[in-house]
């Protein structure tokens, strides 16, 4: 009997629905924290939290079936690996769902679904580490550099000038008149203007 095992349907059809746990699921565990309508946040609670416990069991039927449902090996990877490793003491209570008010466009209610326990800051740890061994190095002695000889770059050869005949004298170099004078020049002078 199916006693009370109804699913919300969410006007989709059952590969949709399926299509669209996955991609939310995804992200959820990508970034740990996304923002949603609250329907699919609650129906996206039920889903990370049964994936969650498989990552918690670490075993290879656990990990198949993880993927099967994910399809991302990244993400696999984090569930498996250290989202799972967060929740190894806990039995329950994995994500949470933030009500967050209505959506500005159609006023569809609005929520955040997030994990409820953060990962720890190890990259502002990694970088005190990193920081205290570059002091400890001694500095290393410096080579000399050797420079690169810069070619100059390659002249260009000028054209030899023509020099004008004994006698004449050299032609003027044209230069170009601004379109105001051209026309003030082009239109005769009893007329204006239109």
């Amino acid at each position: 009997m199916r006693h009370q095992n109804r699913v919300k349907k969410m006007n989709r059809t059952k590969s949709h629905r399926r299509a669209l746990f996955m991609n939310l699921a995804n992200a959820l565990f990508d970034h740990e924290s996304i923002k949603t309508t609250n329907p699919k946040a609650m129906e996206l609670k039920k889903v990370a939290d049964r994936l969650i416990t498989l990552a918690k069991r670490k075993d290879l039927h656990s990990l198949r079936l993880a993927f099967a449902f994910l399809r991302d090996k990244k993400v696999v990877r984090k569930l498996f690996s250290d989202i799972g490793d967060r929740y190894a003491a806990i039995s329950g209570g994995y994500t949470r769902v933030v009500k967050i008010g209505l959506r500005k466009g159609d006023a569809a209610p609005m929520a955040i679904i997030e994990l409820t326990q953060k990962k720890e800051p190890e990259k502002e740890k990694e970088k005190g580490k990193a920081k205290e061994k570059k002091e400890a190095k001694p500095p290393k002695s410096e080579k000399p550099v050797k420079e690169k000889k810069e070619k100059a770059p390659a002249k260009k050869k000028a054209a030899p000038k023509k020099e004008a005949a004994a006698g004449e004298e050299p032609k003027p170099k044209r230069t170009r008149k601004p379109k105001a004078e051209k026309k003030a020049e082009e239109t005769p002078e009893g007329t204006q203007d239109a």
